[in-house]
């Protein structure tokens, strides 16, 4: 798997290039994050496989199963970068100070923001329904944690009379992250943490790329860094 990082107008385009697919992260001028994958054929398997030998992308996938698995939601030590104002600041401490309030309390006993729906604690898989259309026609985006790999997949329900067909395709699946009005609302911030983390990929070639044990007994220690190791 090929990783690409193209600068755009409004953040970073993250490329994952293979074979006959392209899975893509945007940021649009919405204040949306994007992942879409596009496939050349409507045969081709909807699904990317991370394993170790991407070892800076397995990483980031890494920790963002186990945010959503733990609900660790808010970042501590900083702000994400799409918050530009005072006020947009005011109101993420604001959640943020609830958020760990109810971490203390063990909230996650609670139906908290369809997290019953987003994740499936036995299967060890994250669901997302795309924020884009409504929830019964939406794109589906599932992330599997199967030993060392993670599997992502994407799906499309039955198109429905009198829903647009612009979000019905099976070779372009977009998925959107709401950060305003999402159905998941808050862990859409764990996906742009992600994405944030992603800032520091360089373009990188990693096919055939192993991981040394060192890297790995590192990413153990640290979790997720801002040092990618190539």
């Amino acid at each position: 798997m090929n990783v690409i990082k193209k600068e755009g107008e409004f953040g970073p385009t993250i490329l994952f290039y293979e074979e006959n697919k392209i899975l893509k992260f945007t940021f649009g001028g919405n204040g949306d994050l994007y992942w879409t994958i596009h496939c050349k054929n409507e045969s081709d398997e909807k699904s990317f496989v991370i394993t170790k030998e991407n070892y800076s992308v397995y990483i980031l996938f890494e920790q963002l199963f186990s945010d959503i698995e733990n609900i660790n939601i808010f970042d501590i030590d900083s702000i994400p970068f799409y918050i530009e104002t005072e006020e947009e600041k005011k109101e993420y401490l604001k959640k943020r100070e609830k958020q760990i309030e109810k971490e203390k309390n063990g909230y996650r006993l609670y139906n908290f923001s369809n997290y019953n729906e987003l994740y499936d604690s036995d299967s060890k898989t994250i669901t997302w329904y795309s924020d884009e259309t409504a929830h019964e026609v939406a794109n589906i985006l599932k992330i599997k944690k199967i030993d060392d790999t993670f599997v992502i997949e994407f799906y499309i329900q039955p198109y429905v009379k009198g829903y647009d067909k612009d979000f019905y395709s099976a070779n372009h699946i977009p998925i959107r992250f709401r950060n305003s009005g999402s159905s998941y609302d808050p862990f859409n911030m764990v996906f742009m943490r992600m994405y944030n983390n992603m800032h520091d990929l360089d373009d990188i070639n990693d096919i055939g790329h192993q991981v040394h044990i060192e890297e790995y007994l590192h990413s153990k220690e640290k979790k997720l860094t801002k040092s990618f190791i190539r």
